[in-house]
């Protein structure tokens, strides 16, 4: 009889391994689509309670993920969150295959997102001509990035 056991609780961790799987599949069609917030920007939600937004603050646009809360009917921003400049999320972006790495090594599975070849490449285009070039040639755009990188990572070893 202890066997019968074992392989129905097997069976029934199986099962809902399963489930959440699926779950997570129609949580992410869900998310793939914006929206927008009371302040016209554009938002995703990626959990019940937390979205990244796309907005502007002094004429520069940012990238927000942030907690909300709700409150008579609105939801509103929390304090727990992030703001990032493009050129922040730029550099967030190009880590984030390292990231994915160490998460695999701890044996963590995380899903690959698939660029489409619309969106994507003219998105990087327009980012690389406004936060990188600002009137150089592409050509120079390459050392430009990599300086504004090396003094992000030095900011970051004073703090």
């Amino acid at each position: 009889m202890a066997s019968r056991k074992r392989s129905s609780n097997t069976q029934d961790s199986e099962t809902g391994a399963q489930f959440q799987s699926k779950k997570a599949k129609v949580n992410a069609a869900d998310e793939s689509t914006p929206k927008v917030d009371a302040n016209g920007d554009k938002y995703w939600e990626i959990s019940k309670m937390r979205r990244v937004t796309i907005s502007s603050f002094r004429g520069k646009n940012m990238v927000n993920l942030r907690e909300y809360y709700e409150k008579d009917g609105q939801e509103l921003p929390g304090k727990k969150g992030i703001s990032m400049p493009v050129a922040q999320f730029a550099a967030f972006l190009k880590i984030l295959p390292d990231i994915e790495q160490v998460l695999k090594e701890q044996g963590e599975s995380v899903p690959r997102p698939f660029y489409s070849a619309d969106g994507p490449q003219s998105d990087d285009d327009d980012d690389n001509d406004d936060g990188a070039t600002r009137g150089k040639s592409n050509q120079a755009a390459s050392p430009s990035k990599q300086n504004i990188e090396a003094t992000s990572e030095e900011d970051e070893s004073e703090a």
